[in-house]
């Protein structure tokens, strides 16, 4: 469920040259993610970190680019009891902006996933 969570932040960026930053829109800001009635906040800091809470739990982590489009997201605490399965890649894709809310599908047909972006830290 991490995984699929955090590769749902990818859609949120914003499409732009290659040069700019495509996760720009959610530093200082909140990432909201609701799936079969859970909602999970998470957030994307420049220094190319990101913490997930959701149920009580808070796991962190880093991420990297592979290329310009794929962002790799890697769980760093608590640290994954299985490292093969510590990092997920997804492709960024998306035009968002603070304040917008929309629905994503996610991979093999697992269902869809609500996302939203709000000012400043929730």
């Amino acid at each position: 469920m991490k995984h699929i969570l955090l590769g749902a932040v990818a859609a949120l960026a914003v499409a732009t040259g290659a040069h700019a930053d495509p996760f720009a829109v959610a530093y200082g800001n909140t990432v909201t993610q609701t799936m079969n009635g859970k909602t999970t906040i998470v957030y994307v800091n420049a220094d190319k970190t990101w913490e997930q809470h959701a149920d009580g739990k808070v796991v962190k982590g880093t991420y990297s680019w592979k290329d310009d489009k794929t962002a790799c997201f890697t769980v760093t605490d608590p640290a994954p009891a299985d490292l093969s399965k510590a990092t997920n890649c997804n492709t960024v894709e998306g035009d968002h902006k603070v304040g917008d809310t929309w629905t994503e599908q996610l991979p093999n047909n697992a269902g869809t996933i609500n996302m939203a972006i709000t000012a400043g830290r929730q």
